[in-house]
């Protein structure tokens, strides 16, 4: 899987080309397997870039990961397997979940307690929105 990856710390502005820049591509990072019965592993659709993310790859958030590792914290996507004893989840559903670390990758695999069921948000209900708010 494609994922970004903190190799050292420093300043996430550089340019992910340079060879100052902390973050870099991998193309080959293994996909995370399922690491208890409660676990869910979920393929990323959306995730947000955040002020603590930035500090964390500067090294100046509290929490401080090991070298290497991947940043990313909220999160959305869809879930591509469960733990024999998840029973709130199955394969497809539309989850969102907060997690410490890893949602800038392809794949990211968190406890089922952790996650949310994404709820479809009728049409309708966005126009009344768009409409409110433009």
């Amino acid at each position: 899987m494609e994922a970004l990856l903190c190799e050292k710390l420093g300043d996430p502005v550089v340019p992910i080309t340079s060879p100052a820049s902390p973050i870099t591509l991998a193309k080959t990072h293994p996909i995370p397997s399922l690491t208890s019965p409660t676990s869910v592993r979920v393929r990323v659709h959306a995730t947000s870039l955040n002020y603590a993310n930035y500090l964390q790859i500067l090294g100046k958030y509290q929490e401080k990961p090991p070298l290497p590792f991947i940043p990313g914290s909220d999160y959305s996507g869809v879930v591509e397997a469960v733990g024999e004893a998840v029973s709130r989840f199955k394969v497809g559903d539309r989850v969102c979940s907060v997690a410490g670390l890893g949602s800038f990758a392809e794949f990211i695999v968190d406890d089922e307690k952790d996650l949310q069921t994404m709820t479809p948000i009728p049409s309708r209900v966005w126009r009344g929105m768009l409409e409110y708010y433009y």
